[in-house]
Order: structure tokens, then sequence, then C-alpha cells
């Protein structure tokens, strides 16, 4: 039980001090981090309706429609017609997004790189490894308290997620 103990504070030492970096430094002057990750999956993923991108995202669509929202707004994604359902429209990024994204990505890996400049190569990868197998078992645990809560909506827990 001591190791939960120690993960239990280290994770919520890391979230914190995440928030403050992203608060303390220039990377989320054009677009905030849910914004950022919202680009990066566009550009993975290509034009797609909203519900395919919060699905991807692993949030509410009401969600990600307000992120979108803000996301169109600053002109860093487009809606247009989507030619297989009328009724609907797809997200597209655009140059405009593609160049803030990438101006962020580029800042975030300098601050990576410095922040990591002393860990070897092998440590770097570990790290890679468990923060990936982290965020898979995040996102199955967000997956089963949605299906336990589909009942009852609580958007507030999606704004929570989104911050981690």
């Amino acid at each position: 039980m001591e190791s939960i103990a120690t993960i239990e504070i280290e994770l919520m030492t890391l979230v914190r001090q995440l928030d403050t970096l992203g608060r303390k430094s220039s990377l989320y002057v054009d677009v905030d981090r849910a914004g950022y990750l919202a680009l990066r999956t566009l550009e993975r993923l290509g034009p797609v309706p909203t519900q395919v991108l919060a699905d991807e995202l692993h949030l509410d669509a009401s969600t990600v429609t307000r992120q979108v929202t803000a996301l169109v707004g600053a002109g860093f994604v487009a809606r247009s017609p989507n030619p297989t359902d009328g009724r609907s429209s797809l997200l597209v990024l655009t140059q405009g997004g593609r160049q803030v994204m990438r101006r962020v990505e580029q800042q975030r890996s300098q601050v990576l790189q410095e922040m990591f400049k002393e860990w070897g190569d092998g440590d770097r990868r570990d790290l890679g490894r468990v923060l990936t197998k982290l965020n898979a078992t995040l996102i199955e645990r967000v997956g089963e308290l949605r299906s336990q809560n589909s009942t009852t909506r609580r958007p507030a827990a999606d704004a929570v997620v989104s911050e981690y």
C-alpha cells in the first residue's frame, strides 16, 4: 500500500506542477491545453464530425463542442458541410490552427528538452512507456465511470479529466 500512497501524492504533485508550468510559461497564450490537444487530434484524424473528435478525446460531445466553438472563433478550426450527412458538419484544421499548433508544439518540445536534459535516453524511454500505460489506464477507468454514470450527467467530470 505504501507504493499506492506514493503514487497518489506524486500524481497530485504532477498535476499541480503541470498546471503551474502552463500558467507561468508562454506555452498557452494563443491556445489552451485542451485546444492544443484538439488541434493535434484533428491533424491526425483529418476532417471529422464533433462526435468523432469527442470519442477520440474520450470526452463528452458537449465539452468538445465548447472547446471547438472557441477554436472556430479563433480561426484555428473551420466547419465544413459533411458530404455524407447534411445534418452535421466536419471539423477541419485551418492553416492558422496548424501554425499555432506547430508553434506550441515547438515550444513544448524545447521546454521538455530542457527539463529532461540530465536524463539518459533509457530514463526518457521508460517515462514515455509508463506515461503511455498510465494514460491508457486512465482512459479505461474514465470509460468505466461513464458507463456506470450514464444515466447521471456529470459535465464537471469531463472538465476535470481534460485538465489531466
